[in-house]
């Protein structure tokens, strides 16, 4: 997950009658996520939203275009490019509101007492003012969202006795930048391919609607948790933590399609909302949820549903033009190292 995916703003799409049945291909397959999802219809709740108010916060997604984590977005004039950082002896005499106005990667590689700023010079290699404005850390956000309460400020000493200030916004910033480049994991349980066209939602590698629905249901409505999905079903990656669907059933007395998956005796026309978290506006120095500045978007979704003799999904069709790319979740971090050996000091887990 080396890629960017970021987060942004959406039109929904609109919805069409017409629709091609997707099977049910061994890259669409709900077992991916976990071997022990319900699949029963009629067990599944039409309405799910995570118990912890403390995570999925909203965040900047750090496009690369902006300078990553080196972008000063506390300056009175925000750059992430061409920093001068402090030598030691200037930063022993910077005041707090100046260490305050440095970037992320600033204040962590002083926190560390790196006068060198190896971090700063690694994020200004993954960064350029000439990338597509869609390019950011997204992939870090969402599972950072996912995984840790949000950061509240914070100031921590470093060897030199320099106090280093950090903003919410700062350690989201370097959390999200963690998992973007330094958390490993054996597996993102990625289901769905990314789609490399333009504009969607003609392409093979389509997530199937009933095992989207398992994923849902299962996952916010059984386990009241989160997992990360591409919103957009074009070659444009867009990352968001979901936080919430309602699902309303249109008609559920309908016969098989001759395309329907084999052993489907019923298909279930639903609408589903899916509600996930956006990206913020500016950063912040305090923490956002639980005001404006904390905003969610939603997805209007409409699909069938296939039932087997026993009511369990085995299949689905898209009726909707909007439909997910693809779905993935990545274990919490527990270990940081290296320049991040600090990181959990500023976290509010």
């Amino acid at each position: 997950m080396r890629n960017f995916f970021i987060a942004g703003i959406f039109l929904l799409a609109s919805s069409a009658e017409a629709a091609v049945n997707t099977p049910w291909r061994d890259f669409s397959n709900p077992s991916i996520m976990s071997s022990t999802f319900e699949r029963s219809f009629e067990k599944l709740p039409l309405h799910g939203a995570p118990n912890d108010t403390q995570k999925l916060w909203a965040n900047d997604y750090w496009p690369r275009k902006r300078g990553i984590i080196n972008y000063r977005w506390n300056a009175k004039k925000p750059t992430g490019f061409d920093l001068v950082s402090p030598t030691k002896a200037e930063a022993l005499r910077m005041s707090q509101a100046e260490i305050a106005a440095l970037a992320p990667s600033e204040k962590l590689d002083l926190l560390n007492g790196n006068y060198d700023y190896p971090l700063v010079k690694e994020v200004d290699q993954r960064s350029s003012p000439y990338a597509p404005l869609w390019h950011g850390i997204c992939n870090g956000w969402s599972p950072a969202a996912i995984n840790h309460n949000e950061p509240l400020p914070k100031s921590l000493v470093n060897p030199d006795g320099i106090i280093v200030p950090f903003g919410s916004s700062d350690i989201k910033g370097l959390i999200s930048y963690y998992y973007a480049y330094k958390h490993e994991v054996s597996s993102t349980h990625q289901m769905g391919k990314r789609c490399n066209l333009n504009f969607g939602p003609n392409c093979d590698d389509d997530l199937n609607a009933g095992a989207f629905h398992i994923v849902l249901t299962n996952k916010v409505g059984l386990e009241q948790s989160s997992f990360v999905a591409d919103v957009e079903g074009n070659r444009q990656v867009w990352n968001h933590a979901v936080n919430e669907y309602v699902t309303t059933i249109v008609n559920d007395g309908l016969a098989p399609e001759s395309d329907s998956a084999s052993g489907t005796v019923k298909r279930v026309r639903v609408k589903t909302v899916m509600t996930f978290v956006l990206k913020m506006t500016e950063n912040n120095w305090e923490p956002v949820l639980g005001t404006d500045s904390h905003v969610n978007e939603v997805r209007n979704y409409e699909y069938f549903l296939e039932l087997d003799a026993a009511g369990r999904i085995i299949g689905g069709e898209w009726i909707s033009n909007a439909r997910p790319d693809f779905l993935w979740t990545m274990e919490k971090a527990t270990n940081f190292d290296g320049m991040f050996v600090r990181l959990p000091e500023l976290l509010n887990d």
